[in-house]
């Protein structure tokens, strides 16, 4: 018999509403799976532009006495029996104030989405509450309303010309004839309705996936096939894993490139103890170290990062003393990343992190659900052999990288973060603050970031100004020059860490404010 009492635990995520979910699964006697699943639903309905049922989703989870285990519901490529014939691709631009980019939407950008499966199937393996009880804070946001909250706010305002690309899709996000603000109040009766049937009876997904076909097959210039659909399986595979600082460090493997960055980036810091942290010595090293995970070319190491064998070479001593040895070469990265991130913690010893994305959407509704169809055909950063190049039933290869660090005597930690190629720099940064530096989990999420990225046949430096050490600041401008991005505050371009610790019985967490992130403890 399964015990109902409370279980005490933490939840972190990106919206107060997305925690409030994941706090009521303890609260039900769940575990931190269905914390977590619960809230990754709570955020299909209130953190409508950067996720969906119809989108991505990598997960880490431990468990004592089960292990760690990585899931893969990102997405496949389409195409299996497809006669390639016109597509629905369109380019929208999209203005960020200091640059415009390009991102294509339409039918034809959609890939075969496996977020809802693998968090369905998560929570029945893993899981002790049933599936109505885990949907239910969902199914109230939808049908009740939420307040719009200043992260997803500001992603809609920029995600508006592809919200406004069919009116559907604007009317999910619009108050009145203008897209909702923060503080504004917005409800979704028809995903609501969509999950309450879900939670009835999971063999809706076939229905859903039925719909998907009709609106994004062939006919209508997209790709998914029916052969796609039946092919797609969520995959399970061994973590990253590495010994970091007396604990274990597990972070995303293949088709993540961004995980075995953030496991050869803790390896290059590893034991660097700065004082102050973030002083210009830290930061500097913060930022050489960005620049060798630089010279492990992604184009070619996404293929590769999913042979252990290879990790394990890029993880050893040899390789790691290689690279402090002399930087790399350093394309640009994509200034949104419209992607959120759910951590929880239970008193059981149990892990989640779980990282979920929508790309920016197609500008498509699935008619009658609510639910926004993913374009993750369309984002450069994830195609770097070019658009629709792939064979198909391919894993898309993403820089997502739900992280946990466990067994060492400082805690237990769960983390990740959105921010497109950005995201492996934030939780890097997050991690070493914690580990190394000694930081609180808070001052480490809270704390000003930099970022270096790829820019024609050099890089570019992008940071948060670092408060009081005019010093830090002034050494970074010294390394990189003048054309360095300065952010006056802190800037969701930064990612959005959203982490959960663990220690002695006591659990506590933070919600990156650059991207309105909340915490619960029970």
């Amino acid at each position: 018999m399964v015990s109902r009492a409370l279980v005490r635990g933490v939840v972190a995520a990106g919206d107060p509403a997305t925690a409030d979910a994941g706090a009521t699964a303890l609260q039900r006697g769940g575990n931190a799976v269905d914390a977590a699943v619960a809230a990754s639903f709570a955020a299909f309905v209130c953190e409508l532009p950067l996720c969906s049922p119809l989108g991505g989703a990598v997960a880490l989870v431990h468990a004592p006495g089960q292990g760690t285990i990585a899931i893969d519901a990102f997405a496949r490529t389409p195409g299996h029996g497809a006669a390639q014939g016109p597509l629905d691709f369109e380019h929208v631009e999209v203005d960020f104030g200091a640059a415009r980019q390009v991102f294509h939407v339409g039918r034809g950008s959609a890939a075969v989405p496996l977020a809802l499966r693998g968090l369905l199937e998560l929570q029945a393996r893993r899981g002790l509450l049933p599936l109505t009880e885990v949907l239910a804070p969902a199914i109230a946001l939808g049908r009740r309303g939420f307040v719009v909250g200043p992260g997803v706010g500001f992603a809609l305002s920029l995600l508006a010309p592809i919200f406004e690309r069919t009116a559907e899709c604007a009317a999910l996000c619009r108050v009145g004839e203008r897209v909702a603000r923060p503080g504004d109040r917005l409800t979704n009766a028809a995903l609501a309705a969509t999950l309450e049937a879900l939670a009835r009876d999971p063999g809706v997904v076939g229905a859903l996936e039925a719909d998907l076909l009709a609106q994004h097959g062939e006919a209508v210039g997209g790709r998914i096939t029916a052969e796609d659909l039946a092919r797609a399986r969520v995959s399970e595979a061994a973590p990253v894993l590495l010994e970091h600082a007396g604990a274990t460090l597990a972070t995303m493997p293949g088709p993540s490139t961004g995980g075995v960055l953030v496991a050869l980036g803790a390896r290059l810091l590893e034991g660097r103890r700065f004082d102050p942290p973030l002083g210009p010595a830290h930061a500097l090293e913060l930022a050489r170290v960005q620049e060798l995970l630089l010279s492990v070319r992604v184009g070619d190491f996404d293929d590769r990062c999913r042979d252990p064998e290879f990790v394990r070479s890029l993880l050893s001593d040899a390789r790691v003393a290689a690279l402090r040895a002399a930087a790399g070469p350093a394309g640009a990265d994509n200034p949104l990343g419209s992607t959120t991130h759910v951590s929880a913690i239970d008193e059981q010893g149990t892990l989640v992190a779980i990282t979920l994305t929508n790309g920016e959407g197609s500008g498509h509704v699935l008619p009658g659900t609510g639910i926004v169809v993913n374009n993750l055909m369309g984002e450069e950063d994830i195609h770097p052999r070019g658009f629709h190049r792939d064979p198909p039933g391919r894993p898309l290869s993403t820089m997502m990288a739900p992280t946990l660090r466990y067994g060492g005597l400082d805690g237990a930690l769960a983390l990740g973060s959105g921010g497109s190629n950005r995201l492996r720099n934030a939780i890097l940064q997050v991690l070493t603050l914690v580990v190394d530096q000694g930081l609180p989990l808070a001052a480490a999420v809270c704390a000003p970031r930099l970022h270096v990225e790829r820019s024609g046949e050099g890089v570019r430096l992008a940071f948060e100004r670092l408060g009081s050490s005019a010093a830090a600041e002034a050494a970074l401008i010294g390394r990189y020059g003048p054309t360095s991005m300065a952010f006056d505050d802190l800037n969701m371009y930064f990612g959005g860490v959203h982490a959960a610790i663990a220690k002695d019985g006591d659990f506590s967490g933070a919600g990156d404010p650059r991207r309105g992130g909340s915490v619960r403890v029970v």
